[in-house]
């Protein structure tokens, strides 16, 4: 009779100690399913930036000339519905560093720094050795792609840079894009070229 008594209360106290044990592992479980959840968003997010990027200046390389109707169809598709979180810089490069035309698109501004000062690309270009060539060698569409997190949703407390940023830098099948009117003027205004296109 009291060995079973013994047993009963010895299987009691695993019982208990297994609920508290159970109460203590359970809110870290919790943490950690919520830390990985944002991570996740975390990384989609950059995925999808980067893809914005690269889905434009994919794109824009292929072109000969370019519209208003079309560029802002193109970024409207790359932009993935998140227009007004996002800011773009389009930049039609040459080989020495120079840019021909630069635009802006998106719906945000001032998120990031322009990748162009003075008419000159402040990146580093795919062949950097080639900074003074001159030739008529093909160029390069650069885009810089901007999106502010405040509408990003995270759980678990993780930090998130106010503005996340990519970079994506294509060959284009030719020299210069020729713009349209509409968009040569836009380029001299926002100053990111160095003076009117020469195409």
């Amino acid at each position: 009779m009291k060995r079973a008594t013994a047993r009963a209360g010895r299987q009691a106290r695993q019982r208990g100690a297994f609920a508290v044990e159970a109460a203590l592992v359970l809110p870290i479980l919790l943490g950690v399913g919520l830390l990985g959840a944002d991570i996740q968003r975390i990384h989609t997010e950059r995925i999808r930036l980067e893809n914005t990027a690269g889905t434009l200046a994919v794109n824009l390389a292929a072109q000969r000339e370019l519209t208003g109707a079309g560029l802002d169809a193109l970024a409207k598709v790359a932009m993935q519905g998140h227009e007004a979180d996002q800011q773009i810089y389009v930049l039609n490069v040459q080989v020495d560093g120079s840019v021909s035309w630069g635009l802006i698109r998106g719906g945000a501004e001032n998120l990031c720094e322009a990748p162009a000062v003075g008419g000159i690309y402040e990146g580093t270009l795919p062949d950097d050795s080639r900074r003074d060539d001159t030739t008529a060698a093909p160029g390069m569409v650069m885009v810089r792609s901007c999106r502010r997190t405040d509408e990003v949703a995270l759980f678990s407390g993780l930090g998130i840079p106010d503005v996340l940023k990519t970079d994506a830098i294509f060959p284009s099948s030719h020299r210069t894009i020729k713009l349209d009117t509409e968009l040569q003027g836009e380029s001299d205004a926002n100053g990111l070229a160095a003076g009117a296109s020469d195409t």
